[in-house]
């Protein structure tokens, strides 16, 4: 009776997976996949790279035949299968994927039999479903995620979540938020979600029922809670109320969905406001970790009056769910590796490398909205220069098409005329020019016939159809002719979601909008960045836009954060939203320093504002990207006084200064796949304290950044992760790793340290890279373990390091000989250095101590390998 009923209970456990399972039914191994038969379709498992498996299951015959992503095949990797009673096993060198015949789940193990990633069984689906009548499937997949597991990645979003287990997001492309599905672990894994369209990231199951309270007059204003204390919500605002149930106290994972973008995001829970943000663009869905008690509960939410909101949400549980409702099939890509390096290394070589942008995109970048003539432009350098400002970019944003009407690419000749001659005094000033472009032109204008006459919009849309081959190339003809000829360096592909998330519901020359909706901006990039390179082959293409999707990175792309808000809050908001687009395998991203909409006119005169504007231009010191921007504002910092420009100007210092490690770690970007800004779990992720730190970060593998995020501090709290010791940057002291340091940090000054075991080259101040002197740098040598560095130069602005026009000079700290050998100058191009000097100085020592040892070496080089004693 006792075994009956233990059957019995057995049974009544596994039906649930057996009945949402695939039956497995055979397999067949192919020359580069292996084929398993299901009763509904085929699971094809295909092995990209040794460390690279893709996951691909197809019923009734659909699948999307576009490849967007991985534009580069790898040579197939040895692999074997094998075949039991109760599993197939396919193993690479690296990764042993293992499918159970019962459940139809993979566990993706290492060559020890260590789980690194596994299917939560039962969760693969591929649910009927249509959209614009045509006929798809809502794909969905499951992994368990173990409780001490941390998550990163998707893109850049306003929620200011960093880890982001068990958290509930929409990807979606609008301003502010970048939708990348690519999603990476602690445990050392990346998920690429094959997807192009909509996509939920543990999608939320309970919705709650909301009612919208009556606001329609001034009487009828209600209050609700906020983070400011209670306030009365708007005429233009709405007010929803509703009730839920829980049955359990625990984490609760909510999505918030207003259905377009607002300028509020407000919920309250009994009273308490969990999400509470306003700008004057939000995505339109938020989502949040609550923990409650079981029981009914209250909800508030605010949004403006337009919107519909949705809230629903569901207990969260160890596991991440990816879905996405206008699918062809379900596919995704695993990647492995011992550590984020790797992960991001191989996704990128199968995407596309990193091509070099030039060595002026890395010094400082100058914007405004708006300049508003050629004069203008020319004149602000000059100012630049003359206050012995470094600068390297000054950019023109929207409107200078005047006459010629709304996003024509052509300069109106009222404000702008002969462009090629104030650009020309631009280029003399040692500076480039960027310029803004859009994608949704007049259609009245003339511009736009050539458009027109083709077809090449998308149909009742003001967006043109950048999918179509043909639209591509006239699209670039148009900024040929109209900016690029006349010298134009750089390009501002401005709004390329597109705008609102603008093809939902609409025709491409690819298809239904719906199954494309997350790609458009990598098309814009490609457009500019083919056109560029074949009508100027020799000019590095740089593009800063706002959108991204996977594998832009190999269209010489920059990405920013969009129209954001000035306050603390935003500010740290864009920290954590910039680290977790880092681990997507995008390397460069900068953010309006200040922020985009900013306090109108008080903002030259509060002090209150030039601390948070002070702290923030410090932050951008220590982006890939170091650029300023504002709303209707006058950013150029002698706008905000002698004080502000005083700091200002050290950090601009300091950036030039640290050109020559900066530009080698971009180097490292093209050549070895590295990633600059680096999160912490990317160089220590068995230290749990520093994995957790979400306004820390790595600057290349030297520096460790920790950002002033709150007013009125003269120290901050800052952990210094388990390695062979730290030192100050600013004073040169020596501290062991593994502890919190309360760390001196004056308005002029960043919280700065350099992991021992450091080798950082530094030149001297420069008002421009075209000045950069190379001909003497500081070579700083902090000991305490052993170090190398590679010091790459190339011509700057070209495409010739990819014929191997570049030099590497290596150095190499040997810890025991306390010694410093500078390698043989490796490789060469046209105008290289021959004989130079490298002012060597050594930092070491014990805890706390003063370490700087003040008498320099000065070592003549002239490319032959020499041994310094230190």
């Amino acid at each position: 009776m006792m075994k009956k009923l233990y059957h019995l209970i057995l049974a009544l456990v596994i039906l649930p997976t057996l009945v949402s399972a695939q039956v497995y039914k055979s397999s067949v191994l192919e020359k580069n996949k292996l084929k398993i038969q299901l009763d509904e379709g085929m699971l094809y498992i295909i092995p990209l790279t040794e460390q690279a498996i893709r996951i691909r299951w197809e019923k009734n015959d659909m699948r999307e035949d576009k490849e967007f992503v991985l534009v580069n095949n790898a040579p197939i990797p040895a692999f074997k299968t094998t075949e039991s009673a109760s599993a197939v096993t396919l193993e690479t060198n690296k990764v042993i994927l293992n499918f159970n015949k019962q459940t139809s789940a993979i566990d993706f193990t290492d060559r020890s039999g260590n789980i690194i990633l596994s299917e939560k069984p039962g969760s693969r689906k591929l649910t009927s479903n249509t959209v614009q009548g045509q006929p798809c499937f809502v794909a969905e997949q499951g992994f368990n995620s173990p409780a001490d597991e941390h998550l990163f990645g998707l893109g850049q979003f306003q929620d200011g979540i960093f880890d982001i287990r068990n958290l509930s997001r929409k990807l979606i492309q609008v301003n502010t938020q970048i939708a990348v599905p690519f999603l990476y672990s602690s445990k050392g894994y990346g998920i690429l979600w094959h997807q192009y369209g909509l996509t939920y990231f543990n999608p939320t199951t309970q919705p709650v029922n909301l009612e919208k309270v009556n606001t329609a007059s001034e009487e009828s204003l209600v209050e609700v809670t906020t983070t400011s204390g209670t306030q009365k919500i708007s005429q233009q605002q709405a007010l929803y109320t509703g009730k839920f149930s829980v049955a359990a106290d625990g984490e609760y994972s909510f999505l918030l969905d207003l259905g377009n973008m607002d300028s509020r995001h407000l919920l309250t829970i009994d009273g308490v406001p969990f999400i509470d943000q306003s700008n004057l663009w939000l995505p339109p869905a938020v989502g949040k970790l609550i923990k409650l008690k079981a029981g009914e509960h209250t909800v508030q939410i605010v949004c403006a009056t337009r919107n519909i909101p949705k809230l629903s949400y569901k207990k969260t549980a160890n596991e991440t769910v990816f879905q996405s409702p206008n699918a062809k099939s379900l596919d995704y890509v695993v990647f492995f590796g011992d550590n984020a390096d790797e992960v991001i290394a191989n996704y990128r070589n199968l995407s596309g490398k990193v091509p070099m942008l030039p060595l002026w995109a890395y010094g400082f970048w100058q914007c405004r909205e708006r300049y508003t003539s050629g004069d203008h432009l020319v004149n602000t350098v000059a100012e630049f220069r003359r206050r012995k400002l470094p600068v390297d970019v000054i950019v023109q944003d929207w409107q200078y098409w005047g006459k010629y009407g709304w996003g024509v690419p052509k300069f109106d000749e009222t404000h702008y005329p002969e462009p090629e001659k104030f650009i020309k005094k631009i280029h003399d000033l040692n500076a480039h020019f960027s310029i803004s472009v859009w994608e949704n032109l007049d259609k009245k204008s003339e511009i736009a016939k050539a458009y027109l006459n083709k077809n090449l919009f998308i149909k009742d849309s003001p967006w043109i159809d950048i999918y179509n081959p043909e639209t591509q190339k006239v699209h670039w003809e148009a900024l040929n002719k109209n900016l690029f000829s006349y010298g134009v360096d750089s390009w501002w592909m401005d709004a390329t979601e597109p705008e609102n998330d603008a093809l939902a519901g609409k025709e491409t020359y690819f298809g239904l909008g719906e199954f494309y909706r997350l790609t458009y901006p990598l098309f814009v990039s490609k457009a500019v960045y083919d056109g560029q390179r074949t009508t100027n082959p020799q000019k590095r293409v740089t593009i800063l836009t706002r959108s991204a999707f996977l594998g832009q990175q190999r269209y010489g792309t920059i990405n920013w954060s969009g129209d954001i808000g000035w306050d603390w809050d935003a500010f740290q908001r864009q920290i954590v939203a910039g680290l977790n687009y880092a681990l997507t395998g995008m390397p460069y991203w900068t953010t309006d320093i200040g922020g985009f909409f900013r306090p109108g006119n008080s903002q030259y005169t509060d002090e209150k504002y030039h601390e948070i504007l002070t702290r923030w231009f410090q932050w951008g010191t220590f982006n890939t990207i170091f650029r300023m921007h504002g709303y209707q504002t006058e950013t150029e910092p002698w706008k905000y006084g002698a004080n502000v420009e005083s700091n200002m100007r050290k950090m601009l210092n300091l950036r030039y200064r640290l050109m020559p490690y900066i530009y080698a770690e971009a180097w490292q970007i093209h050549k070895n796949n590295a990633t600059m800004m680096r999160p912490l779990v990317m160089d220590f992720q068995n230290d749990e304290v520093a994995v957790s730190q979400p306004f820390e970060y790595m600057f290349g593998k030297s520096f460790l950044v920790a950002p002033v995020t709150k007013p009125g501090l003269a120290a901050l709290p800052v952990y210094l992760p388990k390695s062979e010791g730290w030192f100050n940057f600013w004073t040169g002291a020596y501290f062991n790793g593994g502890q919190t340091l309360n760390t001196a940090a004056p308005l002029d000054e960043i919280p700065l340290f350099v992991k021992a075991g450091s080798i950082i080259p530094m030149g001297k101040v420069a008002q421009s890279t075209a000045q950069l002197a190379q001909d003497t740098i500081e070579i700083r040598v902090y000991a305490g373990a052993d170090a190398s560095f590679d010091l790459y130069e190339d011509e700057g602005d070209s495409y010739n390091y990819e014929k191997g026009e570049y030099s590497l000079i290596n150095f190499k700290w040997d810890q025991k000989k306390q010694s410093l050998t500078i390698g043989a100058v490796q490789g060469g191009y046209p105008n290289a250095l021959k004989n130079r000097v490298f002012n060597i100085v050594k930092f070491a020592g014990k805890a706390t101590a003063t370490t700087k040892i003040t008498n320099i070496k000065a070592i003549a080089y002239s490319g032959k390998r020499t041994t310094v004693k230190l």
